[in-house]
């Protein structure tokens, strides 16, 4: 009998490992170009015709702010999935020894709002209603999603990715993306705030991106990010945007100085032991391309 040779198997095209490829081929890639173009047209909109939302004077910003911030988080949500950093996970493993890492950073933003001054009634609420309260709690989660998808998300971890070979870099990166968070707040001058109350904005804004660095660092998860941005705007807004009154008395600003110093040791030694090679598990190996 003749000898059988056997059939050669049909050849299947791999697909590719690398996470950024897969997204910026096919759909993935309409979708980006899709939310980005329909981001400027919103955002246009918003700009050029100012649309009223409600009739209400208090609730129209909330809901304009809400409204273009989360527009614009959803395009570096676009452009995160385009680069593929592996940040998107919300209950990412150790989850646990994660929400158990950022109680510190917990406590910090906590404490931003007047405890102490609502407590003896030297600030108080005046809007109270359900939907005042809740459209509030959107403004803060859309404004910590847009800023934390920007500034962590994609200009912390693009600073990072070619440069984690050393404590000194991780350092270095924070540093960087954390500057360019606290003087974008410089716009603010354009709105009308007192250039006082802008360097203070931006002090702060620095050492808060700061803490979310490390956070990211550590725990490779974005949403807790987002999650300690969004308390500590609602915690430090919720009285001046729908209530009036003081809080800065001396037990509050004491209490605050000393939590700082505290949560400020915790963070740097939290940097310090942070292995530089486990950044490697928020990028995706690339192909070669």
């Amino acid at each position: 009998m003749p000898k059988q040779t056997a059939k050669a198997k049909p050849t299947t095209k791999a697909m590719p490992t690398d996470p950024r490829k897969r997204f910026r081929t096919g759909w993935g890639r309409w979708v980006c170009y899709g939310l980005i173009g329909l981001a400027v047209l919103v955002l246009g909109y918003f700009e050029l015709t100012k649309p009223t939302l409600t009739e209400d004077a208090v609730l129209q910003p909330l809901l304009t702010m809400t409204v273009t911030r989360l527009v614009g988080a959803a395009v570096f949500l676009a452009i995160l999935l385009y680069e593929g950093y592996k940040v998107l996970n919300p209950v990412r493993r150790p989850f646990l020894r994660s929400l158990l890492f950022i109680l510190p950073p917990l406590a910090v933003v906590i404490n931003n709002m007047p405890i102490l001054s609502m407590l003896r009634g030297d600030a108080y609420l005046i809007h109270t209603g359900w939907q005042y309260l809740f459209w509030f709690a959107m403004e803060c989660l859309s404004i910590g999603l847009f800023e934390e998808l920007a500034f962590r998300g994609v200009v912390l971890l693009m600073l990072a990715e070619k440069r984690h070979a050393s404590r000194r870099d991780l350092f270095l990166c924070i540093i960087l993306s954390s500057a360019v968070f606290g003087l974008v707040h410089l716009t603010n001058l354009l709105t009308g705030s007192g250039f006082g109350a802008v360097i203070q904005q931006i002090g702060y804004s620095f050492l808060i991106g700061a803490m979310c660095s490390v956070v990211l660092y550590r725990t490779a998860n974005l949403w807790l990010c987002v999650l300690l941005h969004a308390i500590y705007d609602f915690c430090g807004s919720l009285v001046p945007t729908l209530g009036a009154g003081t809080w800065w008395d001396a037990p509050t600003v004491v209490f605050t100085v000393l939590l700082a110093l505290v949560v400020t040791v915790y963070m740097v030694v939290a940097l310090w032991r942070t292995d530089p090679a486990s950044l490697d598990r928020i990028y995706a190996p690339r192909d070669s391309e």
